[in-house]
């Protein structure tokens, strides 16, 4: 079986590592068509994994593409997130083939999510009782959305990420003796990462003597954010801002805490699970399918009051076995979300169409 997967670039998203994992472990035959000429995971993939770029467009490449696809030959283009299921729509009708889509997203913002991603959403909505033979969401949240704002309903199809066992950390840490603990929040320059939420739940944690906090800002654009650097001018709290690490293994052996602030937008957060793996404390905002991920209504914060949020981590840190948590929350990570299971959902799905 040959498929062509489309999707806006290979940037270091989570959509897009979640492409990368699959296609490097299913045996089936893997070919990318990326919307952007960005192609930062594209050294991650394996060596006969080709990847083709729709831009800069040019009628020469469209023909070039063209000719690239019929010798191909491929037998389902699948799509990933609201431009690539648009560009795996056209396709499909084009070349005669099945067509299957991936969303990614939970809700969405109208003050910060463009009119044209709504607008192809709406289109996409339209497009799903026609074009695609099944419709993958990452999140039992982002279905639920997508279905009550028109998407065709007995399509979907959930399946949660899988994480690379490499984030696996077997040796626990002892948090709560520690005297300084770090706490990070993970992620690009968004409005949806809500980061003024963040600082002002590090500003009430600060209020507490038991332990020092030594917070950080982590993702691709942060230092260059002037949201950030506005929020922390007149902040007499200091808070590292680091960019988009290359191993994020190794930030998370630096890292005790994981906030999640997310106010909309997230599926199935993979920073989640890659935590959860190794070994790092999260807790998160009720975004996306993060209650069910972590199972446990004790990582949940509260979305909007920072002093509410500040004390339950507290009291987590204070009066709980924290060895038992972080093992119980490994062993889950590995129960529902592992590469294998991921893989053989698609190849499931794939089979049958």
């Amino acid at each position: 079986m040959k498929i062509i997967h489309c999707i806006t670039s290979l940037n270091t998203g989570g959509a897009e590592r979640t492409l990368v994992r699959l296609v490097n472990n299913c045996n089936k035959d893997h070919y990318i068509i990326t919307i952007l000429n960005n192609k930062k995971l594209k050294s991650s993939l394996r060596n006969e994994i080709k990847v083709y770029s729709i831009c800069p467009l040019s009628i020469k490449k469209i023909f070039r593409l063209d000719k690239k696809i019929k010798n191909i030959n491929p037998d389902i283009f699948q799509g990933w997130m609201y431009h690539g299921d648009l560009l795996a729509s056209l396709l499909g009708f084009i070349y005669k083939r099945k067509c299957v889509w991936n969303i990614r997203h939970g809700t969405m913002s109208l003050k910060h999510s463009s009119k044209i991603t709504y607008i192809i959403r709406f289109f996409l909505s339209l497009l799903s009782y026609k074009i695609p033979s099944k419709i993958i969401s990452c999140s039992k949240l982002g279905a639920k959305v997508h279905k009550n704002i028109g998407y065709v309903k007995d399509k979907f199809e959930i399946i949660h990420n899988g994480i690379d066992l490499k984030f696996l950390n077997k040796n626990i840490p002892i948090l709560n003796k520690k005297k300084i603990i770090k706490v990070a929040s993970i992620g690009r320059d968004n409005p949806q990462k809500n980061r003024k939420y963040f600082i002002e739940i590090i500003r009430n944690l600060k209020d507490y003597n038991s332990f020092k906090i030594e917070p950080y800002i982590v993702g691709r654009g942060i230092k260059e954010s002037r949201e950030i650097s506005e929020l922390l001018l007149y902040n007499p709290i200091k808070i590292k801002l680091l960019d988009s690490q290359k191993s994020i293994t190794n930030l998370f052996s630096k890292i005790d805490i994981i906030l999640i602030t997310s106010i909309y937008g997230e599926g199935c957060p993979n920073i989640l699970i890659e935590a959860m793996l190794s070994g790092v404390l999260i807790f998160s905002t009720d975004v996306g399918d993060s209650k069910y991920i972590l199972g446990d209504k004790k990582f949940i914060i509260s979305n909007n009051d920072p002093v509410a949020a500040a004390y339950k981590i507290i009291q987590v840190i204070k009066n709980s076995n924290l060895k038992n948590l972080i093992f119980n929350n490994r062993e889950r990570a590995l129960k529902l979300f592992n590469e294998e299971k991921m893989v053989s959902k698609y190849n499931a799905i794939w089979n049958s169409i």
